[in-house]
């Protein structure tokens, strides 16, 4: 699964954006939760919530049983033909993933990744 974890430093008025095209995900400022997606936008997920977005796919919520790091792991795994991305953000309070589709195979490292996907 190509993984990766951003820390924020710093919480303060910031919105969200797909990594690979730019596109503005919907989310209320300062929240990692979005609402519908947007790019090449696939799921959002909370730990301890399963927060999940309007668009999320029904098939990663069947997986859920009490982790949903699993039910992602599991997702992706049925979707290894797919190039996808799971950005992990660990702020003060919760772990969100959110998942990509890499459909350029675009490679980035992290810090950009952090760059292009927290604003």
């Amino acid at each position: 699964m190509n993984k990766i974890v951003i820390k924020p430093k710093v919480q303060k008025k910031f919105s969200l954006y797909c990594p690979f095209t730019n596109e503005k995900l919907f989310n209320d400022d300062s929240s990692f939760e979005i609402y519908e997606g947007a790019g090449n936008y696939l799921f959002s997920i909370c730990e301890d919530c399963l927060f999940v977005d309007a668009g999320n796919n029904e098939e990663i919520e069947n997986y859920w049983n009490d982790s949903a790091l699993k039910a992602i792991e599991k997702f992706v795994e049925n979707h290894k033909e797919e190039n996808i991305l799971v950005i992990e953000v660990q702020d003060n309070e919760d772990t969100y993933w959110f998942g990509f589709l890499n459909e350029d195979n675009i490679e980035l490292e992290v810090e950009e990744i952090e760059k292009r996907f927290i604003k």
